[in-house]
């Protein structure tokens, strides 16, 4: 589908001619806008297949979503493919496991390509330089090589997917409904740790610096990374869930600041987008307090409260069949890569959890009692 149907001029990879695209039956639009049954499923079959093949090998499964994120973004720039995409959000389990699969990816594509690139431009200084790479026995210059050869050969497969992936992230999200499911309690933690680890690749390790000959081969440009990442975190910056979790997480509002001046520097983002990032370290920074003051009534919490598995403060309690009690969303994350309850390794679905109703009340009122007593006290 990739090869013979998408315009080549949304993809630089092939000669196909134009014709083979487009169907003559409908004023030569291309089949892929034409055809009704696409209209319909295309979208959402695209990104479960996303999702799906994740076991098809390493390389493979790189090769297959490159190609999926570029015929996502053509149908996506099309409005007849428009009405399929809102319809996505009505099947959040769906959705939250392409998601998932979204976020896997990414961390380990610019964990790879950070990692890598750094080694290409070791072993390609060493060979540039003639005499030292002259005074190199032939079984060392063989290893530099065959090591450069893999290297390369990996950030080739995974910067291309990793760029087009960033850039899936940036468009899907404006559309509300979409941006709301990323705002899930199983979705928005994962988000904003996936954001935080490309931020501190590109910013914090110095990524923007990392120099390599003839980057274009591998389509590394830092530059547009940032600005397609820092884009992400702009739509998201006025959502309460979004900024609570960049306060829990490990994002240092220094970080987000030198980000911030960064995009001023380079005119990455312009209007409301520079506006509502260049808004989020102050609102981190105020965010961290308030969590630290009521992580702080937290450390006398009685046992009972705790999630079972990651031994952290419940929010919404649920009872699994084995007795055990956990997070909401502690298990829904759990079932999205093993549908069994983490107990008793039965069969389970977020269907057979039961409310903790008792114990979520006895939260409350305990936790309403800790900040009477807190705020008693500091007046």
């Amino acid at each position: 589908m990739h090869d013979l149907f998408l315009p080549s001029a949304s993809d630089d990879r092939r000669d196909v001619p134009s014709s083979v695209a487009c169907d003559p039956m409908a004023g030569g639009q291309t089949f892929l806008l034409s055809d009704a049954t696409a209209q319909e499923s295309l979208a959402p079959s695209l990104l479960l297949l996303y999702g799906e093949v994740e076991h098809t090998g390493y390389y493979e499964k790189m090769t297959h979503r490159s190609k999926i994120a570029s015929l996502i973004k053509y149908l996506w720039e099309s409005s007849e493919h428009r009405s399929a995409f809102r319809r996505i959000t009505q099947n959040k389990k769906s959705f939250i496991k392409f998601a998932n699969g979204m976020m896997n990816e990414t961390n380990t594509l610019i964990a790879t390509v950070m990692q890598k690139l750094p080694e290409i431009r070791q072993d390609q200084l060493k060979m540039k330089n003639t005499t030292e790479w002259g005074q190199l026995g032939e079984e060392q210059q063989n290893i530099i090589s065959s090591r450069l050869e893999d290297n390369e050969r990996e950030v080739k497969h995974a910067l291309p997917l990793c760029n087009k992936t960033l850039q899936m992230f940036g468009y899907l999200n404006t559309d509300r409904d979409i941006r709301g499911l990323f705002s899930l309690d199983e979705l928005s933690t994962r988000l904003v740790q996936m954001l935080v680890h490309v931020l501190k690749k590109l910013v914090g390790s110095k990524g923007l610096d990392l120099k390599v000959e003839n980057p274009e081969q591998y389509e590394f440009r830092p530059k547009e990374m940032l600005r397609d990442l820092c884009a992400i975190f702009a739509l998201f910056a006025s959502s309460r869930e979004f900024q609570l979790n960049c306060a829990k997480g490990e994002i240092d509002p220094d970080l987000l600041s030198s980000a911030v001046k960064t995009c001023r520097r380079l005119n990455l983002l312009t209007g409301e987008s520079m506006e509502a990032f260049a808004s989020l370290p102050a609102i981190v920074e105020h965010e961290k307090e308030n969590v630290a003051r009521d992580e702080a009534l937290l450390e006398n919490a009685p046992e009972e409260f705790m999630d079972e598995l990651l031994n952290e403060f419940m929010k919404d309690p649920v009872i699994l069949p084995s007795g055990h009690i956990v997070d909401r969303s502690t298990i829904k994350q759990q079932l999205l890569n093993d549908p069994l309850d983490p107990f008793n390794r039965q069969p389970m679905t977020i269907d057979d959890v039961k409310d903790a109703t008792e114990l979520k009340a006895k939260m409350d009122a305990w936790m309403t009692e800790q900040k009477d007593a807190r705020d008693g006290t500091s007046g």
